[in-house]
């Protein structure tokens, strides 16, 4: 069959404003809220194949339309930040300056991102068990960096709320999505079905705690929550994998709750030290 000619749609992902960034992290281009996020029908597609032209700094997915199905090659390719954690998960630590996808019946599209690679680990401060994790002669913050509070909801342990609180909240409603499907880019406030591993975590602490913040994964990795040495990891910490290409919640007993890791499904997966995903952690995330 001949190959139609690409029909490139330019789809400029915009920056965040968060309470506590710097001006360098506001330029970082695929940090997008479920807020900011355009609403559109869904676009499920299953790539097939994927390449990574270093040249361009580009990767290059080939698609075929979605049969229905959920799993971690699905991508709803309506939601640009989908797409990005995608790539992201893929080749995490590359430059990745645009994603061109190629569907299989046509209607090509370009998404350009600006996102940097992180190459360098993120530094760590220490934290004293029981309370929000300090920097030497800080006093303690009331919210982690770029995260802000939805004032429209209600949840399940407020600002105030004790530590105990606070964790309980965010493994009861980690627990209630137990078995939800994998799909890129889907995200339940969104009224979508299912989600992919950041706008998974997204969801958990904005229900749980009333927090909103950046749904890409490599976003939360560098600029989301307070990086604490990984010997301090504590239940409803953020756990960053791989410079970002996935993120979990830390559930304690040495495992993570969290959505995919090969699972396709919102499930538990060992961090225990010498396990696969215990010996890929890049950061541990203090949230409260």
């Amino acid at each position: 069959m001949k190959r139609r000619s690409l029909t490139l749609v330019s789809l400029l992902l915009c920056s965040l404003l968060w309470e506590g960034c710097t001006p360098a992290v506001n330029q970082v281009a695929n940090n997008l809220t479920a807020s900011m996020v355009p609403q559109k029908a869904s676009d499920l597609q299953r790539v097939v194949d994927a390449q990574y032209d270093s040249t361009r700094s580009t990767v290059v997915l080939h698609t075929q339309k979605s049969t229905g199905k959920t799993g971690e090659n699905i991508i709803d390719v309506s939601m640009p930040e989908g797409v990005m954690n995608y790539v992201n998960a893929r080749y995490p630590g590359k430059v990745v300056r645009s994603v061109q996808i190629v569907r299989a019946t046509g209607g090509n599209s370009v998404i350009n991102s600006g996102m940097p690679a992180v190459t360098a680990p993120l530094p760590t401060v220490p934290a004293s068990p029981g309370s929000p994790a300090l920097a030497a002669g800080v006093a303690a913050i009331a919210l982690p960096p770029s995260v802000r509070i939805d004032r429209k909801i209600t949840p399940r342990a407020p600002l105030n709320a004790s530590l105990t609180a606070k964790e309980n909240a965010v493994l009861q409603v980690a627990k209630s999505k137990l078995g939800t499907p994998y799909v890129w880019g889907h995200n339940e406030d969104r009224g979508q079905v299912g989600f992919d591993c950041s706008n998974f975590t997204e969801y958990v602490y904005h229900h749980a705690l009333g927090y909103l913040f950046t749904t890409s994964s490599r976003g939360q990795y560098q600029v989301v929550g307070v990086p604490v040495a990984k010997a301090n990891m504590r239940v409803g910490d953020l756990l960053t994998f791989n410079q970002g290409s996935h993120v979990g919640i830390y559930a304690g007993n040495g495992q993570m709750i969290q959505e995919g890791g090969g699972l396709g499904k919102v499930g538990y997966l060992s961090v225990k030290p010498g396990s696969y995903w215990g010996n890929h952690i890049s950061a541990v995330k203090r949230m409260f």
